[in-house]
């Protein structure tokens, strides 16, 4: 398994802590600048504290047992997050009872926000050196394919998605944990919502880089969270529907597909309108094909990224799976916004050949 690998061979180790430290600087200026904690270096030995601990207790725990599965490296990364929290939280609090003593009760008196801030962090700080892992291999990958010249352009599809599959918006994950904060004192339930579903799309998106297959209810169970963040964001101003038959929930589907059309439809749909509006997800098995619908009720093709990275992405890999009859269709959604179908064979999806 080539994480593991990467994770064993420890070569960027150095790197990884100066990222670390970089990363914590910008959460220490955040928290700096949102008031939750008002003085600069309080903040930065807090959140260094915080930062540090999970990734050296998270890399430690890593060389020591070395996880041959998945799930024992998903345990061992929640162990590692518990005990870093526990152990940043008393080295950041000897710390600051040291040098700043006069915001000590302070703290102490957010105790509560702080470890929900925390949890938040370090599961952001763990995806991100999770995530850049997978890039390298990726990127090793299609090196070595370039080396050899005997990959077909399947074989260079499964590299290139390993890369894309592990990418996350910094500005999505940073601005949901923007909002978490923002709603720890005065909508707790609100925020507790969002962080149970960021954990379950970083989860979910995590799962997917790996030789599992994927089916359209994982799918789809990650675009709903994906949703119910964005919800909580712009309250009443989105609303969203998905659908999918019982008998097609289980069906193997290629991950990466869906979400660039739900992300396009989300923010030069519906989010640059005032009113807000509506996605409709829709999936339906017709004459031998099954389809998936993105529909909005938004500002249509004004700002529609018609020839955008993701959509690229999403023709290219349609055609390198099923050839020609994989298609991404692409039209007006009377009598306002944007509907984007996406056509695959039915019997290329009742086996691994999505991958």
């Amino acid at each position: 398994m080539e994480y593991k690998k990467h994770y064993l061979k420890g070569k960027n180790g150095l790197l990884d802590l100066i990222y670390t430290v970089i990363i914590s600087t910008f959460i220490a200026l955040f928290l700096t600048l949102s008031g939750f904690i008002k003085e600069f270096f309080p903040a930065l030995v807090i959140s260094q504290s915080f930062g540090l601990s999970i990734c050296l207790i998270i890399t430690l725990l890593l060389l020591i047992f070395k996880p041959e599965k998945f799930a024992s490296f998903i345990f061992i990364g929640i162990l590692g997050i518990a005990l870093g929290i526990f152990t940043g939280f008393h080295i950041g609090q000897f710390l600051v009872q040291q040098f700043f003593p006069s915001i000590v009760l302070n703290l102490q008196a957010r105790y509560f926000q702080i470890i929900i801030f925390a949890i938040a962090f370090g599961t952001a700080v763990t995806y991100f050196f999770y995530s850049k892992s997978l890039l390298e291999v990726g990127a090793d990958l299609i090196e070595q394919e370039r080396i050899k010249r005997l990959s077909s352009d399947k074989e260079i599809l499964k590299a290139n998605l390993k890369m894309l599959q592990a990418q996350i918006e910094p500005h999505f994950l940073f601005n949901t944990l923007a909002n978490i904060l923002s709603l720890i004192d005065t909508e707790p339930a609100k925020s507790k919502s969002m962080l149970i579903d960021l954990i379950h799309y970083l989860r979910t998106s995590m799962s997917r880089t790996l030789p599992e297959a994927t089916t359209l209810d994982q799918e789809m169970n990650m675009i709903r969270a994906y949703l119910n963040i964005y919800k909580i964001r712009m309250g009443e101003r989105l609303r969203f529907s998905i659908e999918v038959p019982d008998s097609l929930r289980q069906r193997f589907f290629p991950p990466m597909l869906i979400q660039p059309l739900v992300e396009n439809a989300l923010k030069h749909g519906i989010e640059p309108m005032v009113e807000g509006g509506e996605i409709m997800i829709k999936a339906v098995e017709e004459a031998g094909f099954i389809r998936i619908e993105i529909s909005d009720n938004g500002q249509g093709f004004l700002n529609f990224k018609n020839n955008g990275v993701g959509i690229a992405n999403v023709r290219e890999r349609l055609k390198l799976l099923h050839g020609e009859r994989g298609r991404l269709m692409i039209e007006e959604n009377k009598p306002n916004g944007v509907k984007a179908t996406i056509e695959a064979p039915s019997h290329d999806l009742e086996s691994h050949n999505c991958r």
